[in-house]
């Protein structure tokens, strides 16, 4: 109430030099408005001259930091021009200490931020999946850590007493364990998935029924882009608990088929057949010709099996589909050329009279 008392004294108590102060002291700031967006253009393009792209520049992480600290100048020029009184001096000094902490802090974050310009810079272009999936993650640790030491600074220009909030959170420890244990539990999980790499961003998993893309690993969260193109955010103390298929890490996929031939087929047929599947088989670039195997497998009630399994080079599940329907037609080329027809299960029915 002090302070705002003297504040309308100092308005009351106005004269002819107080208002040629304010006129200055508006025209100071509309100065340091004005120009901020241009002084902070050419700050950062001292430390940026190869770059000749505008919008690069505009894009650094201390652009808009420095252009609002300019501004911020330009009032404190301005207030201190106004002479105003001493308690409200140094109210507004906090107010400024306060801001450039924030600032600083903000510029620092944007800097370490993994999707930041710098950052992009840095990253190499022959960066593996582990070295991606690490700078991410040490970027996102990197502002945390930052904005918490901006916040015990601000709390000590306030003359708050740090030892007091910690002997405030061991009196409540029990309740702030309670609320922050799932929080806690998906950081250690996230730090486990880091350090134990299951899988890597671009990775494609299955964690349950969800399935697809790894694009991203927070501390909290993994995030998931599925076949129907949805993003799925999963709890890292969630994909920890479960089973995880990580078909990103495979070197080779295996394909299977069963053939069930007609009764009434020879056994000339069936082995020309078995021949010929192997011959076409071997004649695909993308097959393992060691791991081709094709047998005369069982006699059934309703047909004779023909089962096959081989192993392909090909991981991408993109790539496998069509490597399949290529497998499947040069089968059926084969059936069509030896006059064969699929066998299919059949059902007999009895039909009893009534005498």
């Amino acid at each position: 109430m002090q302070q705002i008392n003297e504040m309308i004294q100092y308005f009351q108590n106005m004269t002819d030099e107080k208002i040629v102060d304010i006129c200055i002291a508006l025209i100071i700031i509309i100065i340091f408005t004005v120009f901020s967006s241009t002084i902070s253009y050419f700050i950062i393009k001292l430390f940026m001259r190869k770059e000749k792209n505008k919008e690069v520049i505009k894009s650094n992480a201390f652009y808009i930091p420095i252009k609002i600290l300019l501004i911020i100048a330009g009032l404190h020029v301005g207030v201190y021009i106004l002479n105003l009184p001493a308690d409200i001096m140094k109210i507004w000094e906090k107010i400024l200490k306060i801001t450039i902490i924030c600032l600083i802090a903000k510029g620092l974050a944007n800097l370490v931020d993994p999707k930041s310009e710098v950052a992009k810079r840095l990253a190499k272009k022959d960066m593996t999946n582990q070295e991606k999936t690490m700078q991410r993650f040490g970027g996102r640790i990197a502002k945390y850590v930052i904005y918490i030491i901006a916040i015990v600074i601000i709390l000590n220009e306030f003359d708050y007493d740090i030892s007091g909030l910690m002997a405030g959170l061991g009196i409540a420890s029990a309740i702030v364990a309670l609320a922050a244990q799932d929080i806690v539990k998906s950081l250690l999980s996230g730090m486990s998935i880091i350090t134990e790499k299951p899988f890597l961003v671009g990775d494609w998993i299955e964690v349950g029924t969800i399935a697809g893309t790894v694009v991203d690993i927070s501390i909290r969260t993994t995030k998931i882009k599925t076949n129907e193109n949805t993003i799925v955010s999963i709890e890292n103390s969630v994909i920890t608990s479960s089973s995880i298929v990580n078909w990103g890490r495979i070197e080779k996929r295996r394909y299977e088929f069963n053939l069930k031939l007609p009764l009434e087929t020879n056994s000339d047929t069936v082995e020309n057949i078995i021949s010929r599947i192997r011959f076409v088989l071997q004649s695909i670039d993308t097959v393992e010709t060691d791991s081709i195997n094709v047998y005369f497998n069982t006699i059934v009630s309703d047909g004779i099996n023909i089962n096959g399994y081989l192993y392909t080079s090909i991981v991408d599940y993109a790539e496998y589909l069509e490597f399949r329907q290529v497998v499947n037609t040069e089968i059926l080329k084969v059936l069509e050329s030896e006059n064969i027809k699929l066998a299919y299960p059949g059902q007999n029915v009895h039909i009893i009279q009534s005498k």
